[in-house]
This record gives structure tokens, C-alpha cells and sequence, in this order.
């Protein structure tokens, strides 16, 4: 799945069963960087550097243990979570393995590469489609409700972006597709077979009007929410 662009980075994981030094990274890094930065932990453990010919590169640390848990959660147990379910199977299902001297990784990757099980579709539905509006006293319309009568623009954007998260979420799931994160999710969106009637015009209408904070975005959230819900009545 290649979706590179002239803006795109180059994203490494390291997978292993006890943290790689910190003095052992550096040395790594500074060797072939013309800048670099090491250990922020805003996200996941990562280290970012420039290469001389500008090349960006981020190498993210992650534990064999939490990859197996996670793979475990979702494959297996069918867990949900409020957006992003599968962002890591995503990751691991899609890595080019660069090294894997005792095949661990390769074992994992097969285990995305399996038919995405029903009950986590489920799942993922009925985490998220509550919250989306209809449902709950709590609900994203409702507090997207709230943020209109205040006024409140701030308010306003942090729950669409969390609406369209749980929307995406459930999107990617009824088409047994892993979630590719936050970023590009349009293009991603293109490609689905399953697809609410004018998802994609109607999410960048959401988005543009977010930012106006106008009254009309109730009755484009419904009408959002009435063609996700007939797609998917048609599984």
C-alpha cells in the first residue's frame, strides 16, 4: 500500500524485549544525521534526524510484548477503542521488514494477514456508533450541540475531530479494513467498497463547517449519521 508524496518521512520500528540504549541510539543517529533529535516521548519512544541529502527519518521503539498484546486485543479478543482500533495492526500488517533474524515479526505480520474477524467489526460498531449521536446523553452531536449555542470554537473542533475519529473508525471496520491512522484519510477512504452515499464531500463539508461555527452543522452530522447507519444495515 504506497501512498508516499514529496512531503512523506520515513518511519522505522524497532521492536525488542528490552529498551535499546539510549548512548547505543545516539551513536547510530549521529553518525548519519546533519541534525537530529533523540528520546521524545510525545507519541511513542522516538528518535527523528535529517539525513545530509534531507531525507527525514523517525524510528519509533516499541516492546515485542505490547506488539503481541495489542495484536492480541484486536484479533483476538476483539477489543475496541473510541477511534483508531486497528492503527496498529495497520502498521505491522504493512511494514517492510528490514531485519528479523528469528522470524518473531514475521509470525505477528501473518497474524494481520488473517480474515479480519467479524467480531471485532461488531465491536467496533457498537463501541462507536453511540457516541456519534442517537444514543447516549453524552453523545459528540450533543456536545457539538453545546459548542454552537456557546459560541465555543475550540470546543466546537475538538469534538468533530473526535466524532470523525469514531466515524472513520467505523468506516474501515465494516470493510474488514485496518485503520491507516490520522493522516490522508480520504485517500484512504477512496478505495473502500463500502462507503456511506457522499462520505467523502461530506466529511470535507464537516470539516469546512467547523470552522465557522455554523448552525448548520446538526443537520449535516444527521444526515452524516443516517447514511452510516444504512451502510451499515447492508453487512
Amino acid at each position: 500500500m504506497q501512498k508516499a508524496d514529496a512531503l512523506s518521512d520515513y518511519d522505522l520500528y524497532v521492536y525488542s524485549r528490552t529498551p535499546v540504549p539510549l548512548e547505543v541510539r545516539e551513536r547510530i543517529v549521529s553518525s548519519r544525521a546533519s541534525r537530529y533529535q533523540l528520546d521524545n516521548t510525545l507519541w511513542e519512544l522516538e528518535d527523528d534526524w535529517t539525513e545530509p541529502n534531507g531525507a527525514e527519518f523517525n524510528v519509533m521503539y516499541r516492546s515485542c510484548e505490547q506488539a503481541e498484546e495489542e495484536i492480541d486485543r484486536r484479533l483476538r479478543q476483539h477489543v475496541a477503542s473510541l477511534g483508531y482500533t486497528t492503527a496498529w495492526c495497520f502498521s505491522i500488517s504493512y511494514s517492510q521488514i528490514l531485519a528479523d533474524p528469528n522470524g518473531w515479526f514475521a509470525n505477528l505480520q501473518r497474524q494481520t494477514q488473517e480474515p479480519y474477524p467479524d467480531g471485532l467489526v461488531q465491536a467496533i460498531v457498537r463501541k462507536n456508533r453511540p457516541v456519534l449521536g442517537g444514543g447516549m446523553q453524552s453523545c459528540y452531536l450533543k456536545q457539538i450541540t453545546t459548542a454552537l449555542v456557546r459560541h465555543d470554537p475550540v470546543s466546537l473542533n475538538h469534538r468533530i475531530a473526535a466524532w470523525l475519529a469514531s466515524y472513520f473508525d467505523i468506516l474501515f471496520a465494516i470493510n474488514c479494513r485496518f485503520h491507516p491512522g490520522e493522516k490522508r484519510l480520504l485517500t484512504y477512504a477512496e478505495e473502500l467498497p463500502i462507503l456511506p452515499e457522499l462520505a467523502l464531500s461530506d466529511v470535507a463539508g464537516l470539516c469546512a463547517l467547523a470552522g465557522k461555527l455554523d448552525p448548520g452543522i446538526t443537520d449535516h452530522v444527521e444526515r452524516m449519521l443516517a447514511r452510516l447507519d444504512q451502510a451499515i444495515a447492508r453487512l
